[in-house]
């Protein structure tokens, strides 16, 4: 028992400082040609010049009401 408990602290130890690593950044397209897309980033963002990363679109919802 002493070792799932101590092996379940080591976990969340090791595993909460990842999930601040992995952060997402916001931000606009300005300009895009071919291959090449450029970002403009509101506020801070961690990644550099040159590191792979993932886009995910935001899909605009249209509210109609009443």
């Amino acid at each position: 028992m002493k070792r799932k408990i101590m092996a379940l602290a080591m976990a969340m130890v090791f595993a909460a400082p990842m999930g601040a690593l992995a952060k997402s950044c916001k931000g606009t397209i300005k300009e895009f040609d071919g291959s090449t897309m450029v970002i403009a980033i509101k506020g801070k963002c961690k990644a550099k010049a040159g590191q792979e990363v993932k886009v995910k679109i935001k899909k605009k919802v249209a509210v109609e009401g009443c």
